[in-house]
């Protein structure tokens, strides 16, 4: 596995650890403990996707898509693309 795709997989595991707290806050939303565990997942996977996004470019239009004055989102391979 290279960088990259350690990396895109970091971020989809603590996107997946994010979603599934917040799930569970749906339904519990006075749970201390699983709130304290969302927040960390959420810093968890914002520092992730800033990683990646700092080193291989945004992983979806906005925030970080402009560069330089260029609309750099389209300038990368698409994911289905792999390495082009």
């Amino acid at each position: 596995m290279n960088d990259k795709e350690r990396l895109l997989h970091d971020v989809r595991i603590a996107f997946f650890k994010r979603t599934e707290a917040n799930l569970f806050l749906d339904t519990h939303p006075e749970d201390r403990e699983a709130l304290c565990y969302f927040r960390d997942a959420d810093r968890e996977f914002r520092e992730a996707k800033d990683d990646y996004e700092r080193r291989f470019g945004p992983l979806c239009p906005g925030g970080e898509s402009v560069r330089d004055g260029k609309f750099i989102w389209i300038a990368a391979p698409w994911p289905w693309q792999g390495e082009a």
